[in-house]
């Protein structure tokens, strides 16, 4: 009877645990994976860390199975996806940052902010913040859902069609497309300019005066034929990834175990990110049909000064007035990297 009883204590906290059924996977007595699906917006090389940290960290007792680029070329397809996790159709969903406003979410708006990320060493500084970060993932609560984790994204930059975006005139009556996001068109509005949302993936911009969009997207979707220049030294915002899972989806154990895969994640997203784009700047600077170009101290100060009213509406929420002024502190500490630039041409 104790022995029976001792094999059924054990089961039950296998099961608990998230370490895997009790069946064997084969004859050797070795536990299957508990296999957890996940869902993504975007491509595969842009969570295959945060899978693998998984892997790693669990020892391979939890797998993720993902399915990429879910209904890539809908407008909708974030809203959607966590709509979808909420009601336990997917384990896990990874969405841009920017949908949850939408939602009735505004945790995350300060990750958003305009110009407030700089670069790359910011973002990694600013999601490394585990205070930070946690009360970001607070958030997808109100709607009965769990934030798991944030992984990095490219900075969006403005790039132009026929103007060059350098100081607040040049977004004057500008029609700028955009990824879906309120923070973004407020920013944009504040600087005078008219944001479309817009599903990109290829599709053509040479209607628009300019777009939002960062420097690898440019090679990605081959657009440095419509567009005529790119404003290095300005950082728009970050396009950062969340995490997130239903209420009821995950053990305590798997829940503690996938945030610490996303935080373990980060370094090499970063460099990722950084890699792939310096790749695209050196495609981009060989074919020489559009250019790299620095609007200047200055004009970003004239530009912070234009976005004033989107940071006094950002800060009448105390959350995020909070985070802002933790990001600014973190911003202040963390040395400035210089703007992309393309590499020095050999004089032979």
């Amino acid at each position: 009877m104790l022995r029976r009883k001792t094999v059924a204590l054990a089961c039950a906290l296998l099961v608990l645990t998230g370490c895997g059924p009790a069946g064997k996977a084969d004859g050797t007595g070795t536990p299957e994976p508990v296999v957890l699906t996940m869902v993504s917006i975007r491509d595969a090389a842009e969570v295959e860390d945060f899978v693998a940290q998984v892997d790693r960290l669990s020892g391979g007792t939890v797998r993720i199975e993902a399915t990429h680029r879910w209904h890539a070329n809908d407008p909708e397809s974030e809203a959607d996806l966590v709509r979808e996790v909420r009601a336990g159709t997917h384990t896990l969903g990874v969405v841009g940052a920017r949908v949850w406003h939408g939602l009735g979410v505004r945790s995350f708006d300060a990750l958003l902010a305009p110009l407030e990320i700089r670069d790359l060493a910011l973002e990694r500084a600013v999601l490394g913040d585990a205070e930070l970060t946690s009360r970001m993932l607070e958030g997808p609560a109100a709607l009965g859902l769990e934030g798991i984790g944030i992984l990095p994204g490219p900075l969006r930059k403005p790039a132009g069609v026929e103007r060059r975006f350098l100081g607040p005139a040049d977004y004057k009556g500008a029609g700028i497309a955009i990824s879906a996001g309120e923070v973004a068109a407020r920013s944009l509005a504040a600087l005078g300019a008219a944001a479309v949302p817009y599903a990109f993936e290829g599709a053509p911009v040479d209607r628009f005066d300019g777009v939002e969009l960062q420097i690898a997207a440019v090679r990605g979707n081959q657009y440095d034929g419509a567009l005529r220049s790119l404003t290095a030294d300005v950082s728009l915002w970050p396009r950062p990834l969340t995490i997130l899972a239903g209420s009821n989806a995950l053990t305590p154990d798997q829940r503690d175990l996938l945030r610490r895969a996303a935080v373990a994640a980060l370094p090499k997203s970063i460099e990722f990110i950084r890699s792939f784009e310096q790749q695209a700047i050196g495609v981009l600077c060989g074919r020489d049909a559009m250019k790299l170009v620095i609007a200047g101290p200055e004009r970003v100060r004239e530009l912070r000064a234009a976005l004033a009213p989107v940071y006094t509406w950002l800060e009448e929420d105390r959350r995020t007035r909070d985070l802002l002024a933790r990001i600014r502190v973190l911003r202040d500490s963390t040395p400035a990297e210089p703007a992309p630039a393309c590499p020095a041409r050999s004089k032979d």
